[in-house]
């Protein structure tokens, strides 16, 4: 047995640590802190009051790749808007009548809404054929059914976007290749 150098408590000889008050008998003994003597307390420099830092500025909005709204002149959109109107109102028959009417005016506003009408009118004529390919199975008819309601919001969506006076790509469409 031996004792610890810092508390002399009887330890086994092979002891590392010591159980009663943790001093490593390997190194020398620990020394208890000595107590500190009060010093003067010095006056604090005051500190200027909290100040909120200036809020940063809000940070642009991103704009949309999707929205062509600031492509078109005021004029353009008012001489076009029935016959973006009648694109998506009527469809096909939209399509040909607004390409008979406006033949010579050459709208740049125009020729978009007709380009995302043929776009929305392909692919429902695809999924059409495709659903009247494989209708012999319930789950194909079922899942075409649903595209082509989908493509018949995108339309409706469509229309309610020209008559907010907005030229916007519609979903899923975008991202078609064709016709850009």
């Amino acid at each position: 047995m031996k004792n610890c150098p810092n508390c002399n408590a009887q330890l086994p000889d092979d002891a590392v640590f010591c159980t009663n008050c943790g001093n490593n008998l390997g190194a020398a003994p620990v020394q208890p802190p000595m107590p500190q003597q009060p010093q003067p307390q010095q006056p604090q420099p005051q500190q200027p009051p909290y100040q909120q830092p200036a809020p940063a500025p809000a940070p642009a909005p991103a704009p949309n790749p999707f929205d062509h709204t600031d492509e078109f002149s005021e004029e353009e959109v008012h001489d076009n808007k029935i016959f973006a109107l009648s694109v998506y109102a009527l469809s096909f028959i939209g399509i040909i009548i607004a390409l008979l009417a406006k033949s010579s005016d050459n709208s740049q506003y125009l020729r978009f809404h007709i380009k995302q009408q043929l776009m929305i009118l392909i692919g429902q004529v695809m999924v059409a054929f495709i659903t009247a390919l494989l209708s012999w199975t319930c789950v194909v008819t079922v899942a075409g059914l649903g595209l082509m309601a989908f493509l018949w919001v995108v339309e409706i969506i469509c229309f309610i976007n020209v008559c907010r006076n907005k030229s916007i790509e519609p979903l899923l469409i975008r991202r078609l290749g064709f016709l850009k």
